[in-house]
């Protein structure tokens, strides 16, 4: 499938599979985090998000530059703990938490080992950054490639993607559908090299729990997608639609049209752990002081800073 949407307009705008996801999810939370630009001043360091960042960022380090596994995990634990002492947090309850993933990636180790999977791939990057044009050069689509690999016993190429769930079956039910892995691939074919093209997702998924006696395996599980190319272009339809639905209302925004209008929102049942403007989201409507409960909360920053410091501590990464 070869990819040509023109080149890059003067100052167009940046969006990622992130963001179209938090637009698609709930457009009152992409109107604070992307289109406000609004960051918590103080960052969740427990709770399933924070847990799934840092286990997945320790082996995004591990494999992206060889630092033992634990060892990069126990360096992003002590920062975690220091964050917290000094927004005046208990950091006994990072370790706590900190001990689970530390158990699940001693376990992750010995799974590694005893089944030989990481044996037959070849890494071919981590962290690569690539980009393409939308709607004739106005937008540009970014993406942040987390691991490309290439199976050795058949030189097929793949994406690989690590998930920390409570239920494996929670991903692999909707896995076939998975945006980022489509994103990835449109991202690749946009490059127009030969012989470049993956072919899917590997998804290597971890339970979130400490192995005791009374738990039940298996903890750890691997599985695949392959995408084909009647897939990628459908799906090429897609983004440029649901891009272009995006942008409309960042102009209805722009050109003075209520957020309650345009940016609604969508609540559901996973508000109060997976989105940073919960405690504000009632305020938006009921006449409070919401404003000043921004600035108190609050700061305006880069909703993209992750593409220069690696660690993202939101619904983006790691974590179901």
């Amino acid at each position: 499938m070869t990819i040509s949407n023109g080149g890059l307009q003067p100052g167009a705008y940046k969006v990622s599979n992130s963001e179209i996801q938090t637009f698609k999810d709930c457009r009152r939370k992409w109107y604070f985090g992307y289109y406000r630009r609004l960051k918590p001043k103080t960052v969740k360091l427990t709770g399933p998000l924070a847990l799934g960042t840092r286990v997945h960022e320790a082996l995004d380090r591990h494999y992206s530059t060889g630092i033992d596994l634990l060892e990069a995990y126990n360096v992003l634990l002590e920062e975690d703990k220091t964050e917290a002492e000094s927004n005046f947090l208990d950091p006994s309850e990072v370790e706590t938490e900190g001990e689970l993933g530390r158990r699940m990636l001693e376990g992750y180790e010995e799974w590694m080992a005893d089944e030989g999977i990481d044996s037959d791939l070849d890494m071919i990057s981590t962290e690569e950054i690539i980009s393409m044009p939308l709607l004739n050069g106005t937008v540009e689509l970014q993406g942040k490639l987390d691991m490309r690999v290439r199976r050795k016993s058949d030189g097929v190429r793949m994406f690989r993607d690590f998930k920390t769930t409570a239920n494996f079956s929670d991903i692999e039910n909707t896995a076939q559908l998975n945006e980022q892995i489509l994103t990835y691939m449109l991202l690749e074919a946009a490059q127009n090299k030969p012989g470049d093209r993956s072919e899917g997702g590997i998804f290597t998924m971890l339970k979130k729990v400490k192995r005791t006696g009374n738990a039940k395996p298996p903890f750890y599980k691997q599985f695949e997608v392959r995408h084909n190319e009647f897939t990628l272009r459908n799906f090429w339809e897609h983004i440029n639609g649901v891009v272009g639905d995006l942008m409309g209302v960042k102009t209805a925004l722009d050109q003075g049209s209520s957020h309650h209008f345009v940016a609604y929102p969508r609540p559901s049942r996973d508000c109060n752990w997976k989105c940073n403007f919960y405690a504000i989201c009632g305020m938006a409507d009921d006449g409070s002081a919401m404003e000043d409960a921004i600035a108190n909360q609050y700061v305006v920053g880069d909703p993209y800073d992750y593409y220069a410091n690696g660690k993202e501590l939101d619904d983006k990464k790691g974590s179901e």
